[in-house]
């Protein structure tokens, strides 16, 4: 029997996912390929997974290509400030089928304010620490290959994907793109500025809600005026960025990194 095939986009968060999502929903696709939205997916697959509330497996039934892009398969924004313990908790669920594992990673001095900041939009205002993460992108790769042996692995980086998203939206669909739409205008959702953060502080321990918040962001907008968000301390930011460049290194040897 032939097994269902699933190539598996898993985020990380705030590594423009939304982008490569919405790309997909517009591409017309070649025959034996299919890609679901993200709503739908949610709703009908990866959200019961990662509550264990499963259905009957429709997935597997279909004798073509999935293309499947959910970065809550990994965990919560919360797990993402951890970066990810147990990250194929969900995952081995579709450990029986033809899998291919997709991740975007990003430069820790970046990431973890930016994943900090998405969470203020459904929790309660909480302080970010400006701690050196305990666990690397390495850890998370390392965790995932012991969880799902013989899974290919397939990574790029962020900074990559600013510039390449059409090339990159191309590999991990392996070809099956007919036809790319056009770009699209609207911008993607920025983060918060320093100034916008101290105005937030002021809701500590109490949850801000969409509206406020996007009125506060409105007021103190990321720019020359109000500069972005940066938490750590010189030392601290290069340290980050060291990290990040041993990691990429050291993931070259370990999966299969995409590179312009």
């Amino acid at each position: 029997m032939v097994k269902t095939r699933i190539r598996f986009h898993i985020g990380a968060h705030k590594t423009a996912t939304t982008h490569l999502q919405m790309t997909l929903a517009r591409c017309d696709l070649a025959a034996g390929t299919r890609y679901v939205p993200l709503k739908r997916l949610r709703r009908l697959l990866t959200s019961r997974v990662r509550k264990g509330r499963l259905i009957v497996p429709w997935h597997r039934w279909y004798s073509g290509t999935w293309l499947f892009s959910d970065e809550n398969i990994l965990g919560t924004t919360a797990n993402g400030l951890r970066m990810y313990p147990r990250p194929a908790t969900a995952l081995q669920y579709f450990s029986d089928c033809d899998l291919f594992v997709f991740l975007c990673i990003r430069s820790y001095d970046s990431f973890l304010p930016s994943a900090w900041g998405e969470r203020l939009w459904h929790h309660e205002f909480q302080p970010f620490e400006p701690a050196m993460p305990q666990r690397r992108w390495t850890d998370v790769v390392d965790d995932l290959h012991a969880a799902l042996p013989g899974v290919p692995i397939h990574v790029w980086r962020y900074e990559d994907y600013r510039v390449h998203a059409e090339a990159i939206t191309r590999y991990y669909a392996d070809g099956a793109i007919e036809r790319f739409p056009p770009p699209r205008q609207s911008q993607p959702k920025s983060g918060f500025s320093a100034r916008a953060v101290a105005e937030l502080e002021r809701y500590a321990g109490s949850k801000i809600g969409k509206q406020r918040l996007e009125s506060i962001r409105e007021r103190f907008p990321v720019g020359d005026d109000y500069p972005r968000y940066d938490p750590w301390s010189d030392g601290q930011r290069n340290s980050l960025r060291q990290m990040y460049s041993e990691d990429i290194r050291a993931l070259q040897e370990r999966v299969n990194v995409w590179e312009p």
